[in-house]
């Protein structure tokens, strides 16, 4: 019964950092998105925000919440900004300027007569 002295296999610095960047890819490319919530009702001033080329038309709340709007080419027409609205929808997660933000998608725009 002796011991027998194992010897650690050898692992070069090449070999481990290949791994880990094959892991970083993999976390990278499995990005998960959050899927569609029920349909929403929200008030607030629509306004268009950002500088050309990246404006977009953003709904305000009064509780300071903002929401992206997704509107059809006709929608975008009609609108005269700035106005307030209720705007009935599904939102979504988006992004905007490289940060995660609120989409909602434009169902129903009923004026705001004040």
């Amino acid at each position: 019964m002796g011991f027998s002295v194992q010897r650690p296999i050898p692992v070069s610095r090449h070999l481990v950092m290949l791994f880990a960047l094959a892991m970083m890819a993999g976390a990278c490319a499995t990005g998960s998105s959050i899927p569609a919530q029920d349909v929403i009702t929200v008030t607030g001033d629509i306004t268009v925000r950002g500088n050309e080329p990246f404006t977009e038309v953003v709904l305000i709340t009064d509780d300071d919440n903002w929401y992206l709007l997704d509107l059809t080419r006709e929608q975008r027409n009609e609108l005269l900004t700035p106005a307030r609205a209720t705007i009935t929808g599904p939102v979504s997660l988006g992004e905007w300027n490289g940060r995660p933000f609120t989409r909602l998608r434009a169902d129903e725009i009923v004026p705001v007569r004040e």
